[in-house]
């Protein structure tokens, strides 16, 4: 069901960490090949890269909003279909209630087990066996549960109650393909590979322009910042790892299980 590439898998810090590094190795090769230069030839201590590496920087701040706009509206829509989700089971939940004891009983028990298998969905992380395994279980008791209800509705042709219950239940049945559409729905590879290049290019050139001895705090400051932002991007891309998760919006959906007590 989900196949996770190589930016995916890696835990973000370990990526950041990298970005940090490469970022200080380029601005240093950039800085040598300039000096290296300067001794053949000390003509070329008089080019200067100020327009080219203001034209890239903004460049690379452009792509950094965009990636961390793309990010944020993405996490911010899994939230709200997270808590959407609850809301949509509370409401089956209640329903329930119109039902004679028998029918009753089948359909909480159910969808108790539904709840916890949701609730497992998300806790199961990064582990995509898992995420398969309680998303697949999850379908089978929705479909019990549909069941259920339309077998009901047959035999007994009981119109108000199932005009109240079938559009609830299916609402709540096709949120989790909304949701798992959205959970895979992250920035594109090849954008965040472009970011990275970017950066390195960036860091070379910056390198490259500087002729007199290196600021150390100058250049440290510029990998921490640029290597914390993109740190920032994908780990709010992330909402199942990492510290920016969805714990808190999924808590409603741990609530649900009061309803059954």
């Amino acid at each position: 069901m989900l196949k996770l590439t190589f930016l995916q898998y890696t835990p973000t810090y370990i990526i950041a960490t990298i970005v940090f590094i490469l970022i200080f190795v380029f601005y240093l090769v950039g800085h040598r090949i300039r000096l290296s230069s300067i001794k053949k030839d000390p003509d070329i201590a008089q080019i200067e890269l100020g327009s080219i590496n203001g034209t890239l920087l903004a460049l690379l701040g452009l792509l950094l909003a965009f990636t961390f706009s793309m990010s944020n509206s993405r996490y911010d829509n899994r939230r709200q279909l997270v808590i959407e989700e609850a809301n949509d089971i509370g409401t089956v939940i209640l329903r329930t209630d119109i039902y004679p004891d028998s029918i009753r009983t089948a359909l909480r028990a159910n969808l108790k087990e539904y709840v916890q298998e949701r609730v497992k969905f998300y806790n199961a992380g990064m582990n995509v066996d898992e995420i398969t395994l309680h998303y697949l279980n999850a379908d089978r008791i929705g479909k019990t549960v549909w069941s259920i209800v339309a077998d009901y509705a047959k035999v007994n042709g009981e119109a108000t109650r199932t005009s109240q219950m079938i559009p609830a239940l299916n609402d709540m049945i096709d949120i989790t393909t909304t949701r798992r559409a959205a959970g895979e729905a992250t920035i594109p590879d090849s954008i965040m590979y472009f970011l990275f290049i970017l950066c390195f290019v960036s860091a070379f050139l910056l390198g490259y322009d500087h002729k007199d001895k290196i600021d150390w705090i100058v250049v440290t400051g510029f990998a921490i910042m640029l290597s914390a932002t993109v740190f920032n991007i994908m780990d709010l891309d992330r909402p199942r790892s990492g510290l920016i998760d969805m714990d808190l919006p999924n808590q409603k959906m741990v609530e649900l299980l009061d309803m059954f007590e």
